[in-house]
């Protein structure tokens, strides 16, 4: 008897944590009015993709970015993912990054990262992997340098013949690490001690000093606010990519003294996502957005994702979007006018969202409604 209630017991949890869950319906019809949104001007010494103070930012010798040099010139870096990026698959250099995107790699449930330094540019990143034709997209709006070491050359999906295409037009720096000129290619590197292909560091603050000066990126800033926002609460957020996905499927968890949310991987309570160069510090994030996005897969093969964050012609994209902050959750939608353009994040009344200063986690999410693939928080 006892045995039973115990079993009973437990069942009850599970189905009481079951309720508590919101799971998040990607196609659901929002109808917000959106308040067309202009450039942000961000005051001097405020960081504009981060809010933060600069000159309270220590920068470490060798270093580039807006906090060292005052030049503003975002370097996104194709970064892997692979095991979940966690354990001897942990990427370096990443604690400095102001956005970390995640998106789709194959429909098979990997995943990977596209880091984005501003502030701070480290001289040692990686470990740097390749890059799908969706992340040229979205390394068009922001306008810098990319950095990616291998790329897909499939029709219909091809890196290389996205970057021709798009010839004088191309507002990013390339810096290819298989195919790019010689004048960088030094400045990719192997670790020592890791193993191929998970060994692939690159330089990114000497990358960086090869922009040419009259290069200027465009204005990507975010609004900023200090205080929490109102919204239902969401301490716990669950990106289940998929029930085979166990090494990618996260658990973000709220922390006060944090101020932010510590993603775990897989099942493990401690696995936590981390630098492996900061002593396995956990990596904070002040705003996790939810981007849901179309993607498709080129002549439906699971390799050969597209993920529409702008329009298939380079025309406008949009969506719905759910945005966690300060332990709550809002509702909201995104948009982006075209390929020169910066993605927009409204709030459920229309207005573009404040974030909090920190960092932000992005991920790029399916829309479609696969019934092995969710959102949910509680």
């Amino acid at each position: 008897m006892k045995r039973i209630a115990a079993l009973l017991t437990a069942l009850c949890l599970l189905l009481a944590q079951a309720l508590a869950e919101t799971t998040i319906d990607p196609k659901e019809a929002r109808n917000i009015p959106l308040t067309e949104a202009g450039e942000n001007e961000t005051p001097d010494g405020i960081s504009p993709t981060t809010g933060r103070t600069l000159s309270k930012l220590y920068v470490p010798e060798g270093y580039a970015g807006l906090a060292a040099t005052g030049r503003y010139l975002p370097m996104l870096v194709q970064i892997g993912n692979d095991g979940g990026g966690v354990g001897n698959r942990a990427p370096w250099g990443v604690a400095y990054a102001d956005i970390l995107y995640e998106t789709p790699l194959t429909r098979s449930h990997e995943t990977r990262i596209t880091a984005v330094f501003s502030d701070m540019i480290p001289d040692s990143v990686g470990f740097v992997r390749s890059a799908r034709i969706g992340h040229v997209w979205l390394s068009e709006e922001w306008g810098g340098g990319f950095l990616f070491y291998g790329q897909q050359e499939v029709e219909g999906s091809d890196v290389k013949a996205e970057i021709k295409r798009l010839g004088a037009d191309l507002r990013s720096v390339i810096f290819s690490g298989i195919t790019g000129g010689t004048n960088f290619k030094r400045y990719f590197t192997s670790r020592a001690g890791a193993k191929s292909p998970y060994d692939v560091d690159a330089n990114v603050a000497a990358m960086s000093r090869l922009v040419p000066e009259d290069h200027v990126a465009p204005n990507h800033a975010f609004r900023f606010t200090d205080d929490a926002p109102d919204g239902d609460s969401a301490t716990r957020v669950y990106i289940k990519w998929g029930d085979s996905a166990k090494l990618y499927n996260s658990r973000l968890v709220y922390r006060k003294e944090w101020n932010g949310y510590l993603r775990y991987m897989g099942t493990s309570k401690t696995n936590w996502y981390a630098d492996r160069d900061s002593d396995d510090s956990a990596i904070a994030f002040q705003n996790v957005i939810v981007q849901f996005t179309r993607v498709d897969y080129n002549h439906n093969n699971k390799n050969e994702p597209i993920m529409y964050v702008v329009g298939e012609n380079g025309e406008a994209a949009e969506g719905n979007a759910d945005f966690f902050l300060g332990g709550k959750h809002i509702s909201g939608y995104w948009k982006r006018d075209g390929m020169t353009s910066r993605t927009v994040y409204y709030d459920a009344s229309g207005e573009e969202i404040a974030l909090l200063r920190g960092r932000t986690l992005i991920v790029i999410f399916p829309d479609d409604a696969a019934s092995k693939r969710s959102v949910s928080y509680e």
